[in-house]
């Protein structure tokens, strides 16, 4: 049982949660609508925050949603910096940049808060996977409601967590509404607190009203985690008493049952806090000499805010990137080399980097089993241990966003997914939580995710798409496509390295190209294109196999005196136009060669650049080789004429030099046309796997 102090230490908290709430429904609507961003207030949900963070430490992180207004300052956040987000000013905790939906205050342990719903799930358990796996002792929170516990990700979550025996606290604020939808029109009869059971999670339950309670059950399970028992699940009954985003209150519109919202009112926490602190002896008087105190600190801090510096306008494009130190460039003739496979490479970088890194660790569908992701995963298992080489549950999104979570912790991760395709699955913890991270919370997020173009023997539409073009549009993200052995494993060690999210992607039929590769660690920037060929007459920008198919390609031509420049724009995202650009200004025409489809892909926004910055050069209209826009069919007879090739790119730069050059097409097309199959890059190529 807690005694009085204590109970009045937690009333404080709950008074500031309030107090802030009311403070902002009272100011909503002042004239000038300052605070220009949705709210989710958190009133009448005070307790189940307030006895939660009770028993938790500075070190503890606690992760929030869309309604943590009273997560936040439970944990300790900093009021004044919250109020001042909410205002758009400058000193806000996000600077201005993520307004209510979006909190953070490492320094209390809040580590932060996003309104997708169940997007901070699997953070808090990668978060408490990385302390388990440190040993620090830490555990970590996750608050969400019950229409978050029919998200998926939610599952995988709670999943995993069972499996790995993680310390984390799931805990849900049961309020019996979806914005407007009630409990039992979205889920069958059966307790939530049941579902979380059958993952093997131990649950409790309680009044989440009722301060006592919510402080007894809460103490209960951060006691067993704390033990070393893994996760623990907390079902606690409230009820939000505004409406579900904005100030106002929306009992007219008529969602509710009749009289529930007043039954609600008569349970109200604060005044049943009230009830028990008299209960124990504390005098009315000392109560509200409390109440005044908090209600003044929270009036101070709208007020300060109001005084502040709006967000400077100059800066809303800095921090989408952390910075990263400059690379120095590669002098290969320096040290050791040896022969090497793209796949090879790429393994080797990998496992320099374990040398390297001791908490590093890879992960990903396959990574310890024999086949070794087509070899580049072979012997780490045995090298490094179970620990730091894992297979991992189908569960792409879950999973990704776990790795995210340990990435927050300061623990570099290498995600494998065996195809880009699967990447759909995980594109929200992707696009929306590594992405954004860094632009709203200046964190870094030290993740690579490896992911795999596989082209060829029948993978179909599903199974073959290149989407670089897909990520790549989204801020936030590095992009990277190496193509020779040497790239392999420089841009892998540099990717590992950098404290930004990096998509690796490998085309499967790049894995058996070999090179000179140094023995010894190194990295290759992750800024720049390279010069695969130099030329005079037409500029080739290749992205991936294209690559290759470029350098066939100028082979041939170079034997009729026509000498292309063929630029590997190994760097997708920020993407490098400087070495284009140049080449250009010299030769006056370009060519852009993807893997992708041709609409609205990293070709056309390579056009679309140079026409921009280099227009006056170009002597005709610059070209792209890309995929017909359909789906990848399967059959060979289908994919024959599916992919550019050698071919059709001489065809092409034949087509632009018109008349500049006595050539016949049809015969040099002639020396580049692959007969039999087309699927296939070699005839030792016996299958995707």
């Amino acid at each position: 049982m807690m005694n009085p102090t204590q109970l009045l230490s937690l009333y404080r908290s709950m008074l500031l949660i309030r107090y802030t709430e009311e403070g902002i429904s009272d100011r909503y609507r002042e004239e000038g609508q300052r605070m220009r961003c949705p709210v989710h207030l958190c009133t009448g949900q005070e307790a189940a925050a307030v006895g939660v963070c009770a028993h938790l430490h500075t070190e503890d992180g606690l992760f929030g949603a869309h309604r943590s207004h009273g997560h936040y300052l439970a944990k300790g956040g900093d009021l004044q910096k919250f109020v001042d987000e909410l205002y758009g000013m400058e000193s806000g905790c996000c600077h201005g940049r993520g307004g209510s939906m979006h909190l953070i205050d490492r320094q209390a342990g809040f580590m932060g808060a996003t309104p997708i719903v169940g997007d901070t799930i699997p953070l808090a358990v990668g978060a408490a996977w990385a302390g388990q796996r440190r040993g620090d002792g830490s555990l970590a929170v996750i608050f969400f409601g019950d229409g978050c516990f029919e998200e998926g990700v939610l599952h995988e979550s709670m999943n995993f967590a069972a499996l790995k025996g993680i310390p984390v606290l799931f805990v849900c604020e049961n309020n019996n509404y979806a914005v407007y939808t009630q409990l039992k029109q979205r889920q069958p009869p059966r307790t939530i607190r049941g579902v979380a059971e059958a993952h093997g999670i131990p649950v409790l339950h309680a009044d989440g009203n009722d301060i006592q309670a919510v402080w007894q059950v809460a103490g209960q399970a951060i006691d067993h985690i704390r033990q070393g028992k893994g996760p623990f699940f907390l079902e606690l009954f409230t009820f939000r008493l505004r409406e579900h985003c904005g100030p106002e209150d929306d009992d007219h519109l008529g969602y509710r049952e009749p009289g529930e919202l007043a039954g609600w009112l008569q349970q109200s926490p604060m005044e049943r806090a009230v009830a028990l602190l008299r209960q124990m002896g504390v005098g009315q008087e000392e109560i509200t000499a409390l109440e005044a105190e908090v209600k003044q600190s929270v009036d101070h801090a709208f007020a300060q805010a109001k005084q502040g510096q709006p967000a400077v306008a100059e800066r809303a494009s800095e921090g989408v990137f952390a910075a990263v130190q400059a690379v120095p460039p590669l002098a290969p003739e320096e040290g050791a080399t040896h022969t090497l496979s793209v796949a090879q490479a790429i393994r080797e970088a990998t496992a320099q980097a374990m040398a390297i890194h001791s908490e590093l660790f890879i992960i990903g569908e396959g990574v310890p089993d024999p086949k070794a992701i087509f070899g580049t995963t072979q012997n780490l298992l045995s090298e490094w241990g179970a620990e730091r080489v894992l297979d991992m549950p189908l569960a792409e999104n879950g999973m990704t966003g776990i790795c995210i979570g340990a990435a927050l912790r300061g623990m570099p991760v290498v995600m494998v997914h065996q195809r880009i395709d699967f990447l759909y699955l995980a594109m929200d913890q992707l696009a929306n939580v590594a992405a954004k991270w860094h632009y709203l919370f200046a964190q870094s997020v030290p993740l690579v995710v490896r992911t795999l173009i596989g082209r060829g023997w029948g993978q179909g539409p599903q199974h073959g798409q290149s989407l670089q073009a897909l990520f790549a549009h989204i801020p936030g993200i590095k992009v990277v496509m190496p193509v020779t052995a040497q790239d392999a494993k420089g841009m892998l060690l540099a990717a590992i390295a950098d404290p930004n999210p990096v998509l690796f992607i490998e085309h499967r039929w790049l894995h058996t190209i070999t090179g000179e590769v140094p023995t010894a660690p190194y990295q290759v920037s992750l800024q720049h294109a390279r010069w695969a060929r130099r030329g005079q007459h037409l500029t080739v920008a290749a992205f991936s196999y294209m690559v290759l198919e470029a350098l066939r390609a100028a082979e041939v031509l170079a034997s009729y005196g026509i000498e292309l420049e063929v630029i590997d724009m190994r760097v997708v995202q920020p993407l490098d136009m400087s070495l284009v650009l140049e080449s250009v200004q010299r030769t006056g025409y370009l060519l852009v060669a993807d893997t992708g489809w041709q609409s609205f892909g990293v070709a056309a926004e390579v056009l679309a650049r140079t026409a921009e910055a280099a227009f006056a050069a170009l002597q005709a209209a610059p070209r792209r080789l890309a995929l017909p826009d359909h789906p990848l069919p399967t059959a060979p007879s289908l994919t024959h004429d599916y992919y550019p090739d050698a071919e059709s790119l001489v065809r092409t730069v034949l087509d632009m030099l018109q008349g500049k050059f006595k050539v016949n097409p049809e015969e040099v097309a002639a020396r580049l046309h692959r007969h039999g199959h087309r699927d296939i890059p070699n005839a030792q190529f016996t299958g995707p796997f």
